[in-house]
Formats: C-alpha cells, sequence, structure tokens
C-alpha cells in the first residue's frame, strides 16, 4: 500500500491546493481538469473542493442588511453637498438610495392594526338582560336591608 501523498504535504499547501481546486471549479473545470493542473488526484480533488467549502465564511442575512445599509447612508452623506446645491441628478439619485434603505428595512411597511371581531348572539343578549336583572334584585336587597 502507498503512502498518502498528502500527509507530507504542509497544511499551507494543502489551503493553497483547496483555494485554487475552489476557483477552477468555479469557473467551470471539470474536477478531471483539476485534478490534472493541479497534479493530484480526482478524489483529492474533491477533498480540496469541499475543504474551500467549509473555509468559507458567509456572512448571515443581517450582516448584510448591515453592510447594505452603511453603503447606503454612505453614499446618501457623499451626496448631500450636491443635494443642497439642488442639483436635480443628485436629488433623484438621493431619492432611490433613501427609497432602497426604508425597503431594506421594512420602513416602508404598512402598518398593522389587530382587528377583533366578537359576534354577539341572542343568546349573549339574554345573558346580560338577566345579569342586569340579578344586580337590581341585589341592590333592591341590600336598600331594604
Amino acid at each position: 500500500m502507498a503512502a498518502n501523498p498528502s500527509a507530507h504535504k504542509p497544511q499551507a499547501v494543502i489551503a493553497e491546493e483547496a483555494v485554487r481546486a475552489y476557483e477552477m471549479q468555479l469557473s467551470g473545470m471539470s474536477v478531471r481538469r483539476i485534478a490534472k493542473e493541479l497534479h493530484i488526484a480526482i478524489g483529492t480533488v474533491d477533498k480540496r473542493i469541499k475543504t474551500a467549502i467549509a473555509a468559507v465564511i458567509v456572512p448571515t442575512v443581517e450582516e448584510l442588511r448591515t453592510r447594505e445599509g452603511d453603503r447606503l447612508l454612505y453614499l446618501l452623506d457623499r451626496l448631500q453637498p450636491a443635494v443642497d446645491r439642488g442639483d436635480v441628478g443628485a436629488i433623484k439619485t438621493a431619492a432611490r438610495l433613501s427609497e432602497s434603505y426604508r425597503k431594506l428595512f421594512g420602513l416602508n411597511a404598512p402598518e398593522q392594526h389587530t382587528v377583533q371581531l366578537h359576534e354577539v348572539t341572542q343568546i349573549d343578549l339574554g345573558v346580560q338582560e338577566m345579569i342586569r336583572d340579578a344586580r337590581a334584585r341585589a341592590q333592591l336587597n341590600a336598600e331594604r336591608t
């Protein structure tokens, strides 16, 4: 059984292979061609690509929203002098950027109101009348004593 050639490669070389293999795959190269270009086995190419994908840090939606919001505010800030001068193009661009910012953070969303409907039936009205009668009788009894 032959020794594993990767076992003797420094981690930096393996990491570089992983990045190169991943980039080659993204550019449309086949695994077979990547293996040939990097002088590694096809199975090793698969391992390197998986390693590269695992190392990619995908930002959360909230991080992306914050980053985009900061970018939009920066652009609005840069446009402000032109807007203050009355530059129509800058004003239109600022309005579009502001709209994008509002949409990004849901500021354009309509207000939500909760409405509860309660259907009053004849039975409900009868119960209310019985309660009023009972209270009136209780008050009369309290006045007599």
